[in-house]
């Protein structure tokens, strides 16, 4: 009886109560997101009610039309992206063949290299953003995309380097070497044969890349002091004041700013997670 019985409690919990726990999560994680969108609707004295209201009494577009037409959303989104194109394809471009190379070399400075840039992850933007200002000073940078695309590159290239290396170990060395014997040379081998097997990887990795670029706010705001270059991180700042926040036009500017993360996210959420759970190449 007693066998029975711890038999029976190490049976797995029922799928009810598994799917339960896991919408409570997901509630809790998106609920920030609907705050977000709702109380764009909202007027300023809703916004401070209390109680607070889950649903707009009185929904209102005058928020909307406000960033619209006064501060210029879309010069504010296309400065974000301006900076976001740029270093996805940088990280993607330089990433790929750093990483590559690096799986393939067989000597102990690999190791240190990973080691250097881990180390330098460890630093946060706020603190590397004085000595890159006075870089960027010396060479005439400031004022320019050129700064925080570079500045960006350099995080977002260290996290590629560090994920793509052990998938780029895991393609089989046999199929470069019968490459090689066909003809072709490293660079046709890495072009042809390896990197169409690092789809996923790839499509991961920039992902991520243009997310962190995307939102890039602390190298932005050292940078860049002219407003009609600024990214919409930045304009998103001037709503907040020293004493008042102007809490409905922030939230309407941030819902329209988290629209293309979002909609990149629907449309290569299969490919996102097939990559962030990959083992192995099949």
């Amino acid at each position: 009886m007693s066998a029975r019985r711890r038999a029976t409690s190490l049976l797995p919990p029922r799928r009810w109560q598994l799917s339960l726990i896991g919408s409570l999560f997901v509630i809790a994680y998106l609920f920030p997101i609907y705050w977000m969108f709702v109380s764009g609707f909202k007027t300023t004295a809703e916004i401070f009610a209390n109680p607070p209201t889950l649903v707009p009494h009185a929904p209102t577009l005058e928020s909307f039309r406000f960033i619209f037409e006064r501060e210029n959303v879309l010069r504010y989104l296309r400065n974000s992206l301006m900076i976001a194109v740029p270093v996805t394809a940088l990280t993607l471009m330089l990433g790929a063949m750093g990483a590559y190379a690096m799986s393939r070399l067989k000597t102990p400075l690999v190791s240190v290299a990973l080691v250097i840039i881990l180390m330098l992850q460890v630093f946060p933007e706020a603190l590397l953003a004085t000595p890159m200002f006075i870089i960027f000073r010396v060479f005439d940078m400031l004022n320019g995309f050129g700064a925080v695309i570079l500045a960006t590159t350099s995080r977002t290239l260290a996290f590629a380097l560090i994920v793509l290396r052990p998938m780029f170990r895991q393609v089989p060395i046999e199929l470069e070497e019968a490459s090689l014997v066909d003809g072709c040379t490293m660079f046709q081998t890495f072009w042809r044969i390896v990197l169409p097997l690092m789809q996923v990887p790839l499509i991961v990795v920039g992902t991520l890349s243009f997310v962190q670029a995307y939102g890039q706010f602390v190298y932005a705001l050292t940078f860049l002091s002219r407003q009609e270059m600024q990214p919409a991180t930045v304009g998103i700042y001037s709503f907040i004041g020293a004493e008042y926040a102007d809490w409905h036009h922030v939230m309407a500017f941030s819902s329209i700013f988290v629209l293309p993360i979002l909609a990149i996210f629907l449309l290569l959420q299969n490919k996102i997670v097939a990559g962030l759970t990959a083992g192995a190449l099949k």
